[in-house]
């Protein structure tokens, strides 16, 4: 128990800092605290828990063209540009991955001064830990740019004198600790212990950071490492619940467990008749980009849409993320319900009340019928999955003109198969590489829809941004208005090119650092 103290309050310390976050532990604390293998294994899970928190992950898709919030202001202005350098999220994600890059620090500082512990462990324990550091490290250069770069443990005046570090500099960084962890974790766990990080998870994460900086053949390299290692989960819908949340197309998830360590993001996803509260709203444009159950977009002549019955002969990728007007589905005593989201309709119904959807629509992707208090669910939240690595070799492929029927079929095919798509969307459409990036983005964001952030940073990385956020938002069609073709508008955004593309250096941060400068037009 005096451990578990202790180490509480190291975490409690790491958080409160108005700094970087970065000052040395209490010296007292540490040289009683880093003895057995517990002590070294309790402060790693410490760490596994700044890797994202379940808001992040799910509300960085309402900065993006995917989603709205209507509670989460932090949130929400980023989506619509109206935010400054003393945004909520702006400062609070920065203050986060510091924190955990501080507790990493403390971590590899006071790692060998464990005895008890097999050398095998330790090795096992560090590679862990580079993995977290170079998440964390990821996370800001893609957000911020050029960021302060600290791998030791510094004192507070050290902090506030720290500059900028050129991203580029940090990203040689992140390879090779994921190289290291790569060298040195297993790709596999006991029962006992899943959800550790594996030598996998690396490979998969490195991949994603080689797309993301435009280095494809290291990305499409390290994608194809891993095929035929995993495989799709059968369903789709199914690989969101709890029974099978370690399912073989799992990489890496976010751990949770029923009553000990819960989220309740189901909360905002839901409707108010089970229970819920609209803060996370899907928008019309995202539910546009779900194809016919043929593949062809919606508004392609050979699709199948119909815009009387527009959620019929649709991909089912899009009943099993979104809840629209008139959708069944089990409440939380397994009774089957139907869903009413016409504008007025009680008690779900578009605008209705301050607890109903501002768009039309809710999410039943991550729906948890087990949840505590039909909220608070125990479901872990993926963050890396197999489906991902293959949307990660189909675009690198795509993008260095090498991508084949075969390609086709390993991936995007494959994709498509387990959505329960037709065989002719099954076809690799062949076309040039234009037609087939616009095919393999858009597969991304109907597959990966609301799951820790990918749209919020493809629409940035793909610089597509500019496009999609500017203008209103939209949510379902009502024909109430003669306006915007009968669609319901939910909120005017805008994105200026040359300044929204990284956030600003947080206020509170410059304040106490005169040698942080600030990002381009900020």
């Amino acid at each position: 128990m005096k451990k578990i103290l202790i180490i509480i309050t190291l975490i409690i310390s790491a958080g409160c800092s108005s700094d970087l976050d970065l000052a040395p532990i209490d010296a007292t604390s540490e040289s009683t605290y880093w003895q057995t293998e517990e002590d070294a294994r309790v402060f790693l899970n410490a760490m596994y828990a700044d890797i994202m928190d379940a808001d992040m992950y799910l509300f960085l898709s309402s900065a993006s063209d995917d989603a709205y919030t209507r509670g989460r202001e932090e949130y929400r202005n980023i989506g619509s540009g109206s935010y400054g350098s003393s945004n909520g999220l702006v400062e609070s994600l920065w203050e986060n991955k510091y924190a955990g890059i501080r507790r990493a620090n403390i971590f590899f500082n006071n790692i060998d001064r464990v005895e008890e512990i097999s050398e095998e462990e330790r090795i096992s324990l560090i590679a862990q830990a580079r993995f977290i550091r170079a998440w964390h490290y990821f996370m800001l250069i893609e957000i911020y740019g050029d960021v302060p770069f600290v791998t030791e443990e510094i004192s507070i005046e050290e902090s506030l004198v720290l500059e900028r570090t050129d991203r580029n500099t940090i990203l040689s960084f992140i390879y090779s600790e994921l190289d290291q962890a790569i060298a040195n974790l297993p790709n596999n766990y006991a029962a006992e212990v899943q959800g550790r990080i594996t030598s996998n998870a690396a490979v998969a994460l490195k991949s994603r950071i080689h797309l993301y900086n435009e280095e494809y053949s290291e990305a499409a390299s390290l994608a194809e490492d891993l095929i035929g290692d995993y495989t799709l989960f059968e369903n789709y819908g199914d690989l969101f619940k709890m029974d099978n949340e370690y399912n073989d197309e799992i990489i890496l998830s976010l751990q949770y467990v029923p009553t000990d360590r819960e989220h309740n993001i189901q909360y905002s996803l839901i409707p108010p008749s089970l229970g819920g509260y609209a803060n996370f709203s899907p928008l019309q444009s995202l539910v546009e980009s779900y194809p016919t159950i043929n593949g062809l977009a919606i508004d392609n002549s050979e699709s199948l849409y119909d815009e009387e019955n527009p959620f019929q002969n649709r991909d089912p990728r899009l009943a099993a993320s979104i809840i629209y007007d008139d959708y069944t589905m089990q409440d939380f005593d397994g009774n089957q319900v139907t869903i009413d989201t016409s504008p007025g309709a009680a008690p779900d119904g578009l605008n209705y009340s301050s607890n109903s959807t501002p768009t039309g629509y809710y999410v039943s992707k991550f729906y948890d019928r087990e949840a505590r208090n039909q909220t608070n669910s125990g479901l872990n939240l993926i963050l890396i999955r197999y489906a991902e690595v293959l949307l990660n070799y189909a675009e690198a492929k795509i993008e260095l003109g090498e991508f084949t029927a075969e390609d086709w079929d390993l991936s995007i095919g494959a994709i498509r198969q387990r959505a329960g798509l037709s065989e002719e969307a099954l076809e690799f459409p062949g076309g040039d590489q234009e037609s087939l990036r616009n095919i393999v983005r858009n597969e991304r964001r109907i597959e990966l829809a609301f799951e820790a952030g990918h749209r919020f940073f493809d629409i940035r990385r793909w610089r597509i941004a500019e496009g999609v956020l500017n203008g209103w938002a939209y949510g379902m069609k009502t024909d109430m208005t003669s306006e915007d073709d009968g669609y319901t508008r939910v909120e005017h955004r805008t994105f200026e090119e040359n300044k929204h593309y990284l956030f600003p250096i947080p206020l509170s941060e410059r304040d106490i650092n005169n040698n942080l400068s600030q990002n381009p037009n900020w």
